[in-house]
């Protein structure tokens, strides 16, 4: 028989004494080698954590035409211009980019005369709502309509749903209305949106 490393045949076993930071060594060396294992065990990959940054505001350029009419008030059963406050719907195109849609607003026409309203474009992908400040303009005088109206304005958006949740920016409106009480608009604006 061959004799064992650290037996000695004609006395038994012999008991080989490892010193005590050799010990403390080696458990330490088999708990890295769980710790690093076991997430390979699990099929979980060791990685360090990402950063995650902020997504990055995108500059949007939009021209929308929109023809909205003056709504009958609570009790009334007709509108005759001039208005001086009330509510307007109806529609809103404003190319691929956000597509067409529905604008509603609620306007007062102060002593200025101005047309100053809150609005909201109502979108396939969310909404974009802001407030306008229209200025008659002295247009051509035309015997059969007295009511017809031009209009320069500015359109500023403060905000916005969905996929424009945050959209802030400024614009442009030029509009007319040949009656008081229907109004076409072509609205260019600037935006931001995330």
């Amino acid at each position: 028989m061959v004799p064992w490393p650290g037996r000695d045949t004609a006395t038994g076993p012999r008991i080989v004494r490892i010193p005590e930071t050799e010990v403390v060594v080696r458990r330490r060396i088999c708990l890295l080698g769980a710790a690093l294992a076991a997430p390979l065990a699990f099929g979980v990959a060791v990685a360090p954590a990402k950063t995650t940054k902020a997504p990055k505001a995108k500059t949007v350029t939009v021209t929308c035409r929109t023809q909205v009419g003056i709504m009958v008030g609570p009790g009334d059963i007709s509108v005759f211009p001039p208005v001086a406050q009330g509510k307007e719907y109806g529609s809103a195109v404003c190319g691929k980019l956000l597509g067409s849609g529905v604008q509603s607003d609620a306007f007062t026409v102060p002593d200025s005369g101005d047309s100053v309203a809150s609005y909201k474009l109502w979108l396939p992908t969310g909404t974009i709502h802001g407030t306008f400040d229209l200025t008659p303009q002295e247009g051509s005088f035309i015997p059969t309509s007295f009511s017809q109206t031009d209009y320069l304005g500015t359109l500023t958006v403060t905000g916005g749903t969905g996929l424009f949740k945050g959209a802030r920016g400024t614009g442009t409106s030029v509009c007319t209305t040949p009656d008081g009480i229907h109004t076409t608009c072509t609205d260019k604006f600037k935006f931001t949106k995330l």
